[in-house]
Formats: structure tokens, sequence, C-alpha cells
């Protein structure tokens, strides 16, 4: 993948206005599969809208394998509204709003923006050490609204504790890119069975398993993270 043009951090002031989406819904429509959700995105679904995992699949979310990895998206559904007759994100309301915008997952924040994945090496005393982290970049003709108006790029995300999701979502990144090698190796090697199980363990323990409501989401990933290392 190319490095975009200009990169930005979360301080930085982008173009990205768009009249705070009124009367549009163009990034809830005909998704696919792309809206991949993270751990923090299901704990926030399932803490606000008080339903397990499992009752999500019912009708809101669905599992979709990409590069031998399993992960749930947002389902889209096929509903008649103001948007007309198209495949939508299942919380789409008639009127075309978001009905779960105060806990959307982060990729719906995210947009009109991408990330850019890094790992800098740095000089130390005790040699080389690798920073791994990312930057924002602007989609192009991404949004049909954009109107040029500047946000600062932290206030466009409407994340709490923004550097500690941006550490989760780095580790949940490389954690994602060394999963999927490990489970493409697997299959090349005609190992059908073990990916199958390896998936099946990875989804119940980031996904399946309820995070405990009171107490922090990112420190409870890391243990997590830490059974399975």
């Amino acid at each position: 993948m190319m490095t975009p043009d200009k990169l930005y951090t979360a301080g930085d002031m982008v173009r990205i206005g768009c009249n705070e989406c009124k009367g549009c819904s163009y990034c809830c429509q005909e998704m696919g599969e792309s809206v991949v959700l993270t751990p923090f995105d299901i704990c926030e679904l399932t803490w606000n809208l008080h339903k397990s995992f499992d009752e999500l699949m019912e009708d809101k979310i669905e599992l979709y394998m990409t590069d031998g990895m399993v992960m749930p998206n947002l389902k889209m559904t096929s509903r008649t509204g103001s948007f007309g007759s198209k495949e939508v994100c299942g919380f789409l309301n008639e009127e075309g709003r978001c009905g779960i915008h105060a806990f959307r997952p982060g990729l719906c924040r995210l947009f009109p923006l991408g990330r850019n994945y890094e790992i800098k090496q740095i000089e130390t005393a005790d040699g080389i050490k690798e920073i791994k982290g990312f930057q924002y970049f602007i989609l192009k003709d991404s949004c049909p609204n954009l109107n040029g108006t500047k946000v600062k790029i932290e206030k466009w995300l409407e994340i709490p504790n923004l550097k500690k999701n941006e550490e989760f979502i780095t580790t949940w990144h490389y954690f994602c890119r060394d999963f999927q090698d490990r489970m493409q190796k697997m299959l090349r090697a005609g190992e059908d069975g073990k990916v199958k199980r390896e998936n099946l363990t990875m989804l119940e323990l980031f996904y399946r398993k309820p995070y405990e409501k009171g107490r922090d989401f990112y420190e409870q990933f890391g243990e997590r993270m830490d059974r399975i290392s």
C-alpha cells in the first residue's frame, strides 16, 4: 500500500466537515462486509444495547473470513426509507439516521479518514527499538458531502481516552496481521481444521466472552492478550 501524500495526528485540523451528515447516510449504505468490528466495538455494543454477542448475531452483525481470519462486521439488510431501497446498516433508522451514534463502531467514527500504520526503528542505548503506531489520512472521493470545514480529528472521533484507544487499535491491528499470516500458512498446508479451531478460540476470547461492565475495557483486553500470547 502506498503511503498517502499527507498524514495527520489526532491533534491536527483537517477539512472533513460534512454538515453533521444532515440528510445523508451515504457511508451507512451498501458497505458489504467492510465495517469490521474490533473487540472494543463489540464491548460498546453489548454494554449499551444490553445484548450478548450471540443476540447481535441474530440480525445486526455477521461473521466474515478475510485472509484466513474470521471477524464480525456490521450486517447490511435490504430496507426502504428516506434513502430509497438499498442494502443498509441494520442500525440505520427510516429517516436515514444512526440509531447507535453515541456508541457507533470505530470505523464509522473514522470515516472519511483512514489509518496508515507504520513501524519506526529507533536506536537506543539497549539497541534498536521498534515503535508501532499509525497516523490518519483523508480518503479521497469517499464522502459526497465534505464542505471543506476544518475539524480537529480527536473531536471528529469523539472517543473518550483517545490515547488508550489508539494504543489498543495499534495492538489489535498487528495481532490481526500476525494471526492472518499464521492462518494463511495453515491453509496452504491443508490444515483447515486447525484454522477453524484457532478462529473459534480467538472469537470466544475476544468477542463472545462478555466484558465485565464497570471495569476498564483496555485492562480486560490486555488480560486476554496475555492469555493468547
